[in-house]
């Protein structure tokens, strides 16, 4: 396997931040915000963040709903995000909408009665079940407060679903995909990916993207030999397309127990992964030498 050499990166990263816990997901607001979504799994402890998605500035950190750990984020939308609660401790169903300020992180409103289901424009949509069947509600983005009830108008429902499907913007997000016979780049990029990792070498996917005259890659090795299953290393590199100089290289996860997938993305002129399980990084695309 080649071996990397430990000088100044041609590449660094532009940005990043670090959680302090486990980054559970993050979002883009389709504004300029990133929300992310922290959790301790030790503390049992669940935060939340807001960055720009330019700059990675900390808008506001630390938020803390009432409920530690059986809480978790629904949607964005306009000015607002919303979390939800569980009906029970270790059960999948959702219960209970909270209303944030994405600019501060401000509870705005909640509701504790009802299930989200979605929120367009000035409108969020709950539900509550009963006997017959679940029963819709529209409440008022601004204060939480009932404007209509719906009975079980799920055609109303799947028609805004259908029209949120379709206005939700993926432009401008890429992704790699698994390295083989089939990946689009293989012709041009197989030697180039050879000469970073041995293939014979990859636990799992070799995920490969390339764009423009940058090549990404992220693959999983075994961390050490074992008659049992091993830990797994996760390493991310980029090179310089198509001279094959790195640019910048590290370990994105030292200690995994299985091989994952989407371990990086790109969206408009940034590439972004989650290092250590806990440090949101981006590279400008416009800074590759």
């Amino acid at each position: 396997m080649r071996l990397f050499k430990k000088n100044a990166p041609a590449w660094p990263p532009a940005w990043t931040y670090d959680a302090g816990a486990y980054i559970w997901r993050f979002v883009f607001s389709g504004g300029g915000h990133i929300l992310g979504e922290a959790r301790d799994p030790v503390r049992k402890t669940t935060t939340f963040f807001c960055l720009g998605e330019h700059d990675g500035a900390v808008l506001w950190e630390g938020m803390r709903s009432d409920e530690d750990w059986w809480v978790g984020f629904e949607a964005i939308e306009n000015t607002r995000f919303y979390l939800h609660g569980f009906r029970k401790p270790d059960m999948p169903q959702h219960l209970g909408i909270r209303a944030h300020d994405l600019a501060t992180g401000e509870a705005l409103w909640r509701n504790d009665e009802l299930a989200f289901v979605l929120a367009r424009g000035d409108d969020v949509i709950g539900a509550r079940e009963r006997f017959s069947g679940m029963e819709f509600v529209r409440l008022s983005a601004e204060d939480g407060s009932v404007t209509e009830e719906m009975g079980q108008d799920l055609e109303t429902i799947n028609a805004l679903r259908g029209i949120l499907n379709e206005e939700e913007d993926f432009r401008g997000y890429r992704y790699p995909e698994p390295f083989s016979q089939e990946h689009p780049a293989f012709d041009s990029a197989a030697a180039h990916v050879q000469s970073l990792v041995d293939p014979a070498q990859v636990i799992g996917n070799l995920d490969v993207l390339v764009e423009g005259s940058l090549l990404l890659a992220a693959w999983h090795e075994a961390k050490e030999h074992s008659e049992q299953r091993p830990l797994l290393r996760q390493r991310f590199a980029a090179l310089s397309f198509p001279r094959a100089a790195t640019l910048y290289e590290t370990v994105l996860l030292e200690e995994a127990d299985a091989p994952g997938m989407d371990s990086y993305f790109l969206k408009d002129t940034q590439l972004l992964y989650i290092q250590n399980r806990q440090v949101l990084t981006a590279h400008d695309l416009n800074g590759v030498t």
